[in-house]
């Protein structure tokens, strides 16, 4: 699939786009560095790349570490098709190196609500996700489960 993947962007040679969008991609890839470079040309200039990365640093994760765990999941954070971890700075950097300049990175909130579905039914599930959406801002590489980069080529 990882071929598939990037001989789908080699054809796109000479396409240029106002946003290129790579959401819970570059995670699964073994070198998420090559798509970057194959999807730099991709973005016009003025152009914007978005990605997401999921965040390794989550208080959850290092939570389960702290007590001795690190076990792939079916989704999430540990998905078990992920081949590759970032934090805050290590998706930063990546981009960076791979010749973006980032504008700017968010922290999604944890979906709390998965994991524990009673919270997310009324009268809490507003109170819940407040309170998510709020840490995630405050404490971002703590509780924030995603990072979102705007980033345009350098």
């Amino acid at each position: 699939m990882t071929e598939d993947l990037l001989e789908s962007l080699e054809k796109l040679d000479g396409e240029a786009f106002d946003v290129v969008v790579a959401a819970d991609v570059l995670e699964h890839l073994p070198d998420p560095g090559r798509a970057l470079d194959l999807l730099r040309p991709l973005v016009k200039p003025g152009g914007l790349l978005l990605v997401s990365l999921p965040n390794v640093a989550n208080v959850t994760v290092r939570l389960a570490l702290l007590f001795g765990r690190f076990s792939y999941t079916p989704r999430g954070l540990l998905d078990a098709s992920h081949l590759r971890f970032f934090t805050r700075r290590t998706g930063h950097a990546l981009l960076v190196e791979h010749g973006f300049r980032v504008e700017t990175v968010r922290p999604t909130a944890m979906p709390v609500e998965l994991a524990v579905p009673g919270l997310g039914r009324p009268p809490l599930a507003p109170l819940v996700r407040a309170a998510a959406v709020l840490l995630a801002r405050i404490r971002p590489t703590l509780f924030g489960y995603q990072f979102v980069y705007e980033a345009v080529p350098a």
